[in-house]
């Protein structure tokens, strides 16, 4: 039987590339397709463990290896326990989508329809994941995808709408959503600071804060907020931001 190694990779690619979408969309990964393409081709290396004389165990250890560098190189790393969870849902999802696809295989046996079935059906599993993921009512609805850009300069931020972020500033009455000051590397070069008054139920003090030029909230552009940059670690899955709730009545 002929092989054609370079159409499996192409193919190995193609399914990797609608995982990791999945796995995006399930967890609401802030990242670009750009960056999900290139895990795909990296993913599509497993082909040639086909050829390679390995046993069982090594064959396991290759693969859970690559699939850590396909999660990091897609979604990027911030904490392990984010990069843990990216790579179960990627195992959850392939084991899915393998058991789908030996299902496929029992019920056809010309090899070559049932490649083209996987590649059409493929698509159709991403709608269907996306579908289920806006029927659940989780937390993960409190997610959103945040742009921050000072002069040109784009912030890509994953934000959770905070019901106990109430911060305002009372001198120009603008909101704050509150960012760890890891995510907006190298600010002070662009912007200088302002500094706002702010009590909270446990502390008051001083926060750094500095005016956007553009805040964009899954792709809507809102105006009035201040950005406030915090030392503390932000506690959440995989969230940079902390959305304040003045905009649960503008969202």
């Amino acid at each position: 039987m002929k092989v054609y190694i370079d159409l499996l990779f192409l193919f190995n690619c193609w399914i990797d590339f609608f995982l990791l979408i999945i796995v995006k969309l399930t967890l609401k990964r802030t990242t670009s397709i750009h960056k999900i393409i290139i895990a795909s081709f990296i993913g599509g290396i497993t082909t040639f463990c086909v050829f390679l004389n390995l046993n069982y165990v090594l064959l396991f250890l290759i693969k859970s290896l690559l699939s850590v560098v396909i999660v990091l190189v897609a979604f990027g790393y911030k904490n392990v326990i984010y990069t843990i969870k990216n790579v179960i849902y990627l195992f959850m999802v392939g084991i899915i989508f393998g058991g789908f696809a030996s299902y496929v295989k029992i019920n056809m046996h010309n090899k070559y329809y049932y490649l083209l079935a996987l590649v059409l059906i493929s698509p159709l599993l991403v709608l269907l994941f996306n579908y289920q993921n806006k029927k659940k009512k989780n937390q993960y609805n409190l997610y959103y995808q945040v742009k921050i850009i000072f002069n040109n300069k784009e912030y890509l931020l994953c934000g959770f709408l905070d019901s106990g972020n109430n911060l305002k500033d009372p001198i120009t009455h603008k909101y704050i959503i509150i960012v760890n000051k890891t995510k907006l590397k190298g600010i002070n070069k662009i912007r200088s600071p302002m500094y706002v008054p702010i009590k909270t139920v446990n502390n008051s003090g001083l926060i750094k804060c500095f005016k956007p030029d553009q805040l964009f909230i899954n792709n809507k552009e809102y105006k009035g907020y201040l950005i406030g940059i915090t030392e503390q670690k932000i506690s959440l899955d995989g969230i940079d931001c902390l959305l304040n709730n003045r905009l649960l009545e503008d969202l």
